[in-house]
């Protein structure tokens, strides 16, 4: 592969460091991004996010510390670019190293338009089903067992704390 150059990005999934809060990391993470606290909540839902991309591998290193000092657990991504590829009219493309897997995003299309099949909903009978309403009976007499009343002494129980 020549003419590859190699980027870094800077992967965050919510962890915080051990002796810190999730809370303070939080407020720490969103001063660091100048995003509201909604924003910053984003970023804390345990799936990976990636803050900042294209970097070299000094500026990769100074985010890094940056949200190490804020207490967060952040990873660094090394990606390569494939410059022939953007040089012919084409876009960047991610070199995964072929045994590496990886997921897309929540949400993403992972086939191309021609690969995908037409959607045809399935034919399912439901006339024999019904719906009960709220609060209805809906166990048969004879699946049912009989209530049994039983005489338990609670008088030793409190709710004082002693």
């Amino acid at each position: 592969m020549s003419g590859a150059e190699t980027t870094y990005e800077i992967v965050f999934r919510g962890d915080v460091q051990l002796g810190e809060t999730v809370t303070d990391v939080k407020q720490r993470v969103a001063a660091l991004f100048k995003v509201d606290e909604e924003r910053a909540e984003q970023l804390f839902s345990g799936r990976p996010v990636v803050l900042k991309k294209n970097l070299d591998a000094q500026k990769a290193a100074q985010y890094q510390q940056a949200l190490e000092q804020a207490g967060a657990v952040v990873e660094i991504k090394a990606v390569a670019v494939v410059e022939d590829a953007v040089s012919e009219g084409g876009s960047q493309t991610d070199d995964q190293g072929g045994d590496e897997l990886t997921l897309s995003p929540v949400g993403a299309d992972v086939l191309a338009p021609d690969e995908r099949r037409e959607f045809t909903p399935a034919e399912i009978a439901l006339e024999h089903l019904s719906v009960a309403s709220p609060g209805a009976d809906v166990l048969p007499d004879d699946d049912k067992k009989p209530f049994v009343e039983r005489d338990i002494d609670v008088s030793h129980l409190s709710l004082k704390d002693d």
